[in-house]
């Protein structure tokens, strides 16, 4: 039997999530025949690639062994039906016919997204997908057919976004839609120096520069309520002059778990209310500084060896209550002394005990991105430290709130907890 673990979360109502071990497994389904390999470009959905090849996004899950259709990534390889039978692809081209009052019918082509198709008409993507009555906007496939609106001006001969006003050139938000509990990059062009802000549900979006490329990186809450957002960008050049734009970013109900906790009566003192807002607001002034320098490079990788136990987000209640909690990391099996290695390059911001969280190591990775390891048995580096990824940094335990050896991984951007799993899948910025 799989033993059960327990570790605290606070939430902003106060309740605490606790490490539980159901089993998961992706099934495995055996090719069938006549298919071929598809290797996934950007701006890809599940859904389109679907439509391309005549089959269903469930149909190309189920192929793929994949357990949130939503997770795909640029590179990843996979199975669909023979090459022959993939849908032509029409050329690019808005056309008058069918469509009312003068619109007109624009073919979505491959890569494209509806904010991109609502900047060559100079309208918005809020706009269009109104106009169109899209249930989720932000999804579109390729050959899917949309009204333009009459009198939309065709810009397509514009090299830069045509209806981006300078200083800005180019925007770029992905992967979108975004899932609860996700994180998501904002990529920023401009035609020369400026100071970029942004907001995005009543949060401030601070940016970084590197080379030539503005970027922010946004966590979504896990329980974040679905729908479309604004998100406004402002630049503000070297004379203090400003321009600001503003699109629309889409969230999408992720696929979660249910887990009921029962808390151990030896193990209740942990939970009281002062012992968890201590400890909550330590770890928030932690989390919440903003570092311009990056320290990773490239993908994430796990921080153990051990299988997944308990997976983010997954929503959790106390002894028959209401769903009102969630899991704010990833849990790993492991047996004491194990090994914990940096996900990734990082400065050592914490590294001591924790009553709720036990022995404890928080890496900075900068621009806002941090991991907390936690329930260690050792700790083997010191505050200030630069640690490399996959350097050992401490030892599988059992401390803090906790009735089983294991490893938590918490996955932070500028306090917002996001799934640490999508940061190994997925390369940011």
């Amino acid at each position: 039997m799989h033993r059960r673990k327990l570790c605290a979360w606070v939430l902003a109502v106060a309740m605490v999530s606790l490490i539980l071990t159901p089993s998961v497994s992706a099934q495995q389904f055996a090719p069938p025949p006549n298919t071929t390999t598809y290797i996934v470009r950007a701006g890809d959905t599940l859904f389109n690639i679907a439509t391309r090849y005549h089959t269903t996004a469930a149909t190309l899950a189920q192929l793929n062994g994949i357990l949130n259709p939503t997770l795909i990534y640029v590179g990843q390889q996979l199975v669909v039906p023979a090459a022959s039978s993939a849908a032509a692809v029409p050329a690019p081209t808005a056309i008058a016919a069918s469509a009312p009052a003068g619109d007109m019918v624009y073919i979505v082509q491959p890569g494209e997204t509806l904010f991109r198709i609502a900047l060559r008409y100079n309208t918005t993507a809020w706009d269009l997908a109104s106009y169109n009555k899209l249930d989720t906007p932000t999804v579109i496939y390729i050959g899917q057919r949309l009204l333009i609106p009459s009198g939309s001006k065709n810009s397509q001969t514009v090299p830069a976004l045509p209806s981006l006003t300078d200083p800005f050139v180019s925007v770029d938000i992905a992967p979108l839609p975004v899932v609860q509990g996700n994180t998501i990059a904002v990529t920023v062009l401009t035609s020369r120096d400026v100071t970029l802000n942004g907001t995005f549900l009543d949060w401030s979006i601070p940016f970084a520069k590197d080379g030539n490329a503005y970027y922010a990186l946004i966590g979504i809450h896990a329980m974040q309520k679905t729908g479309l957002f604004p998100m406004t960008i402002t630049a503000t050049d070297s004379g203090g002059r400003q321009t600001s734009m503003t699109t629309s970013i889409q969230v999408v109900a992720g696929k979660f778990f249910y887990e009921t906790i029962a808390v151990p009566e030896d193990r209740q003192d942990l939970l009281a209310s002062d012992v968890v807002t201590a400890e909550r607001d330590k770890l928030a002034s932690v989390f919440s500084v903003f570092t311009p320098q990056r320290y990773w490079n490239g993908l994430f990788m796990l921080p153990t060896t051990g299988r997944v136990t308990s997976a983010f987000g997954s929503r959790r209640t106390y002894v028959g209550g209401v769903f009102s909690s969630y899991h704010e990391g990833v849990d790993f099996w492991g047996v004491t002394g194990t090994p914990v290695y940096a996900p990734a390059g990082g400065v050592v911001v914490l590294a001591g005990p924790l009553e709720v969280h036990g022995n404890a190591v928080i890496l900075d990775h900068g621009w806002g991105i941090y991991s907390g390891l936690y329930h260690l048995s050792k700790i083997d580096v010191a505050v200030g430290q630069r640690v490399a990824q996959g350097q050992v940094i401490g030892k599988i335990g059992s401390t803090g709130l906790s009735t089983g050896s294991h490893l938590h991984w918490d996955a932070r951007v500028r306090n917002m907890n996001v799934d640490p799993l999508q940061w190994t899948r997925r390369i940011f910025p």
